[in-house]
């Protein structure tokens, strides 16, 4: 924060102006001694050995103009990515400062207290949510400085490694850089690429978080926008596996109880209530051509393939109690039909809902795997019911895949159970936002939920700005 950043500008003169002195010695050796070398008066191979050494040394000499140069360039980029990282820097501190914060000259970040009144003071300390969220403000402003300053240090290293480039003779280092490059990709280029990279105490959901976040930053020019955005989609994302956990173990729950009170009730697969209504005809709404609406207005074998064919998924056909059972689509096991007569009969009888639905399960739980494998014992024992949601929701979304595939007792069984492990999971992970009770829960929409506003409060300004294009 302290460093003279003007001197790089400073040598960057000077070796400008080293480069131009190189050239006259250049030309005065090529003149008075070159030109001796290779004219009509010497000859023999006294003369031939020295027009080889004169040339090596022109060489040489037009090695050091353009080594001379290429740092010239180099030291003025430095300066002019040094300048804005630096003022991204105190843009950091000054805006957890403006959030009610200290900084010190460490970077360390501490909520400031002595502008609190003393019943402000008394009321906090009996208000345990509105520590927990001080104590978050800190670590969010305390991260965003930490990263501010690493992005200095890393163009450090990156500016160090040009210049040493620069410097590296072609010949082993022996001599002037004849093909010395004094041009970064873009100023601060491996500093961009590095803020691309997954980071060592992250998972794949966190990274895939954080670049969704830098992207929206790096479109609209505001922070605090890509903050806001990282945590909507944080929010909403836990809020939907939620519901999805909670409406399968409700509803599907409710059909397993109903299969083994009755076990001449079929089970159908999860996510294909639409198309049993629209295709059972033994729905008290069978009278209805096609449920009405928008599914009244088209072609059957649209519908057919939207929902899922019945005819097709009589290749699903097995015993029970002693006689041949029927299913419907929603009923049919598509490995069944699959075997029966091949994947074309089973995406027939899947349709285009549930087969949706199969490969955007099946994908999560790639996902999933691969996010699990992100971790480290560090990162679980740091926080382990974000661990515990996310090996929940990865076994959640594989026995939803097998449902969706094969409906039986067993998966949707385990279907059930895993989502309410997920749910339990996902209550625990977000407890500080939902512990408020009903009222609170009503406001949840993630883990980051208190994070939002302190960002919001330091930054409306900022991306009121980038909204407004008049302003």
């Amino acid at each position: 924060m302290t460093a003279d950043l003007g001197k790089l500008t400073s040598a960057a003169d000077k070796w400008q102006s080293m480069a131009g002195e190189f050239k006259k010695v250049d030309d005065r050796y090529e003149e008075a001694v070159q030109k001796v070398t290779n004219g009509p008066a010497w000859s023999g191979a006294s003369a031939g050995a020295a027009s080889v050494r004169s040339a090596a040394t022109r060489g040489e000499y037009s090695g050091a103009q353009t080594e001379a140069k290429a740092i010239a360039s180099l030291l003025r980029q430095a300066h002019t990515q040094f300048v804005d990282l630096k003022k991204k820097v105190q843009s950091a501190r000054d805006d957890a400062i403006a959030a009610g914060m200290k900084v010190s000259a460490q970077g360390d970040v501490a909520y400031d207290y002595d502008k609190l009144t003393p019943g402000e003071k008394n009321a906090m300390h009996h208000d345990p949510d509105y520590l927990t969220g001080v104590r978050k403000a800190e670590e969010s402003w305390a991260k965003l400085i930490k990263d501010r300053v690493k992005a200095v240090n890393e163009f450090d290293q990156e500016i160090r490694t040009a210049l040493v480039a620069a410097a590296e003779g072609t010949n082993g280092g022996n001599g002037f850089n004849r093909e010395a490059k004094g041009t970064l990709e873009t100023p601060g280029s491996q500093t961009n690429l590095n803020a691309w990279k997954m980071r060592d105490d992250e998972t794949l959901d966190d990274y895939l978080l954080r670049v969704q976040g830098q992207v929206a930053t790096r479109v609209t020019g505001s922070e605090q926008f890509g903050n806001l955005l990282k945590s909507y989609l944080s929010g909403t994302t836990t809020l939907a596996a939620f519901s999805t956990a909670a409406g399968i173990s409700l509803g599907k729950g409710l059909s397993l109880y109903k299969y083994f009170k009755d076990p001449s009730k079929a089970l159908t697969a999860p996510g294909t209530f639409l198309g049993k209504l629209v295709n059972d005809n033994s729905s008290r709404l069978a009278g209805i051509p096609r449920v009405g609406g928008l599914y009244s207005r088209l072609p059957n074998g649209l519908v057919t393939a939207i929902t899922g064919s019945d005819e097709a998924a009589m290749l699903g056909g097995y015993m029970k109690n002693g006689s041949f059972f029927m299913p419907s689509a929603a009923e049919a096991n598509l490995l069944t039909v699959a075997k029966n007569g091949g994947l074309a009969n089973a995406a027939k009888a899947a349709g285009w809902m549930r087969g949706a639905g199969v490969v955007g399960s099946a994908g999560a739980t790639v996902w999933g795997v691969a996010n699990l494998a992100t971790y480290d014992s560090e990162q679980i024992s740091k926080d382990p019911s974000k661990f515990a949601a996310d090996l929940t929701g990865t076994a959640f979304n594989a026995s939803l895949t097998a449902a969706m595939v094969a409906p039986n007792p067993v998966t949707i069984g385990l279907a059930v159970g895993t989502g309410v492990a997920y749910g339990g999971a996902l209550v625990w992970d977000n407890w500080d936002s939902i512990k408020g009770g009903t009222e609170k829960a009503t406001e949840w929409v993630g883990d980051k939920a208190s994070e939002v506003g302190s960002s919001i409060s330091s930054g409306a300004k900022k991306v009121g700005g980038f909204l407004n294009p008049f302003d």
